[in-house]
């Protein structure tokens, strides 16, 4: 088994399109314990609107490249499109962070939301 840890986020309908994501991610990762959401400024984006956001953690025996597909396919399923991206319009973003020891994205962990979701993750499935 594989322990993973991943980042969603969504600025386009936030609150509806976060928790149909959390439902859809708790069938594909059952067990996946969750960050609290949090409420956060766009970085890197043209559009002024606020982010929820929030970590999981989880066990899975899918490879990485497999729950990468997993991922675009969910993102692509709640109205994610390049055309929608490039005006920083986000339905829907899944980010795998962390692969077993491998951080993959390890600019994100400097991100005060990823930092605040660990210690949430942390302090509440201890």
């Amino acid at each position: 088994m594989n322990r993973i840890l991943i980042a969603i986020g969504s600025n386009y309908d936030a609150a509806r399109n976060m928790a149909a994501a959390c439902q859809r991610l708790e069938e594909l990762l059952p067990g996946i314990c969750w960050s609290a959401v949090l409420r956060t400024r766009p970085v890197d984006c043209p559009r002024a609107d606020f982010f929820l956001n929030r970590l999981g953690e989880a066990v899975t025996p899918l490879s990485a490249s497999k729950l990468t597909g997993l991922f675009k396919q969910i993102e692509r399923q709640f109205g994610r499109t390049p055309e929608h991206k490039k005006k920083g319009i986000i339905s829907l973003d899944i980010d795998l962070l962390q692969w077993n020891d491998a951080l993959l994205k390890p600019e994100d962990f400097r991100r005060p939301y990823v930092q605040s979701g660990l210690l949430s993750l942390n302090t509440t499935h201890k």
